[in-house]
């Protein structure tokens, strides 16, 4: 595939920023996937990740315009890209990692080959600081185009930068200025600011999916309830046909199957022709359903062998109870382990300990599958059992 990975990684930058070299940050293969890994990381999929690989498409980018605000994108040529390094590395040799970035065209009477900067961040959970974070990205861009043509005078073109959010939780992020101190207000009058559009999946509906498929994509990675998965994945790969995009419907189909199956802690199988069947399961809503009830099915099963193995199952009601609720925390273990490390596994076993309320369990399962850390996952479910709710 055409990526723009690679493009992005060219001389746009000089004067002590520099993109961050291909192979720290990319598109490996790993036992017959296609997968996104940091290097020295062992591989993994995130629903951040699955949303890089598209973004970076140049067929996403009038998708995604197209969702935003009209006065916002008004005078945009999407039609006209030219990708830009979103990875940087300073003199210090501190990496700044962005997501997505772009050079569009913003054509204007005196100057017909104009641009605009598009910088696109995906947020999966909430960030303190995003306005701080985005207003050093903008600064960064802005930065490696100067140093690129020092000797060109002329303004800096305006930047348009976006966060797309897909997490569960609800989000208001601050303004920068929301981020500084209210005194003395002279000094805060005379504070910088930073504006980004926020795309937030839960706004979309279920129109925008059948008539936009990064729209459909945005609220199948936001989707937590495994009854609409299928006609989700429906809406994405038909819309990706019909853009004409089968490459990247393929990997897409490969990233979030991996992704589902992480979710209901099943590992996915390597072989020549996984690219394939991923995208016949993506693409019929029939087949990915019944995968699904089968992945859930099995992971009961294990959870209620391991509570019959390790719980007081003697036949009597209470001792069946007690072996499904030690077969529950079982299984809550196992799959923070493989999401997060064995370490995790075991540090939310001990924090579970005799646990036995099913409904804080429930609860605590999609804590695993939502939370984009172990810190997030071990912090959120203590307060789940504490009496909190779930996002607390």
């Amino acid at each position: 595939m055409n990526h723009a990975n690679d493009a992005r990684r060219g001389p746009e930058c000089a004067n002590g920023l520099q993109p961050v070299a291909a192979e720290s940050y990319g598109l490996v293969s790993h036992g017959g996937y296609t997968c996104i890994q940091a290097a020295g990381d062992a591989w993994h999929m995130s629903e951040d990740a699955i949303l890089r690989a598209a973004l970076a498409e140049r067929a996403a980018v009038p998708r995604l315009l197209a969702l935003l605000p009209a006065d916002a994108v008004a005078g945009l040529e999407p039609a006209r890209l030219r990708p830009l390094a979103a990875d940087h590395v300073g003199r210090g040799g501190r990496a700044r990692r962005g997501d997505i970035a772009w050079a569009v065209g913003a054509p204007t009477t005196r100057e017909p080959d104009a641009e605009a900067l598009l910088a696109v961040e995906c947020q999966s959970s909430p960030h303190p600081r995003m306005a701080l974070r985005m207003m050093v990205y903008a600064g960064l861009l802005w930065q490696a185009l100067a140093a690129s043509r020092p000797r060109r005078r002329g303004r800096l073109p305006l930047a348009l930068l976006v966060v797309i959010y897909t997490g569960a939780r609800r989000w208001r992020p601050k303004t920068l200025r929301g981020l500084l101190r209210e005194t003395p207000p002279g000094l805060r009058a005379r504070s910088p600011e930073c504006g980004f559009e926020m795309l937030d999946a839960a706004t979309l509906t279920a129109d925008d999916g059948r008539a936009n498929w990064l729209a459909a994509l945005l609220r199948l990675l936001r989707c937590r309830d495994a009854e609409e998965l299928p006609e989700l994945s429906r809406m994405l790969f038909a819309g990706l046909r019909r853009d004409g995009l089968h490459e990247l419907a393929q990997q897409l189909a490969d990233l979030a199957m991996r992704m589902l199956l992480r979710r209901f802690g099943r590992t996915p199988a390597a072989g020549a022709d996984s690219l394939d069947q991923a995208l016949r399961y993506m693409e019929e809503p029939t087949m990915l359903e019944r995968a699904i009830t089968e992945w859930r099915r099995a992971a009961l099963a294990e959870g209620k062998s391991l509570g019959r193995r390790e719980g007081r199952v003697e036949g009597m009601v209470e001792g069946k109870r007690e072996g499904r609720v030690e077969g529950e925390r079982a299984m809550l273990q196992r799959v923070a382990a493989r999401r997060f490390g064995p370490a995790t596994g075991d540090a939310l076993a001990a924090l579970l300990g005799e646990a036995t309320d099913v409904r804080r369990l429930d609860a605590i399962g999609d804590l695993v599958a939502d939370c984009a850390s172990a810190d997030e996952l071990l912090r959120r479910s203590g307060g789940v059992l504490n009496g909190g709710r779930p996002n607390a």
